[in-house]
C-alpha cells in the first residue's frame, strides 16, 4: 500500500510541475483605444504603493519596463496590475489583481502602430 501512496504522490508532482505558469495580461485594446501605460501596485491601487519599475530602458514608441515581483507573495502582499490606455480617463483602466503568484511583470511599447503589451507571469 505504501507503494501505491509513493506513486500517488509522484503523479501529483509531475502534475504540478507541468500545469502552466499563471500569467496576468493587460488586454491590448480598451474599445478602440490601444494600452498606453501600466503601474504595479503592492496592494490595492487605492492605497498608493506605486512600484517603480526595477528596469526601464528605451523611450517614446520603444520602451521596456520590468517589476520584479516575487518577493511581495513571501510577505503575504498582493499585486495589482492598472492598465491604462490612450484617450481614457484613468476611471477607464482595468485593474488585475495578481492573486497567484508570479515573478516578474513586463511592459513593452513598440513602433507607431502596434499597441503596447503588459504581461506578469
Amino acid at each position: 500500500m505504501s507503494h501505491l501512496r509513493w506513486i500517488a504522490g509522484a503523479v501529483l508532482l509531475v502534475a504540478a510541475a507541468a500545469a502552466p505558469a499563471q500569467s496576468f495580461k493587460c488586454p491590448a485594446m480598451q474599445g478602440k483605444n490601444p494600452l498606453a501605460s501600466v503601474s504595479i501596485f503592492d496592494g490595492p491601487p487605492a492605497e498608493k504603493a506605486d512600484l517603480v519599475p526595477d528596469l526601464t530602458k528605451g523611450s517614446g514608441d520603444h520602451l521596456y519596463s520590468s517589476w520584479d515581483i516575487g518577493y511581495l507573495f513571501g510577505i503575504n502582499r498582493t499585486p495589482y496590475l492598472v492598465c491604462r490606455y490612450a484617450g481614457l480617463p484613468d476611471e477607464q483602466a482595468v485593474t488585475l489583481k495578481i492573486d497567484k503568484k508570479v515573478a516578474k511583470c513586463i511592459f513593452q511599447a513598440h513602433a507607431s502602430g502596434q499597441p503596447a503589451e503588459a504581461e506578469c507571469k
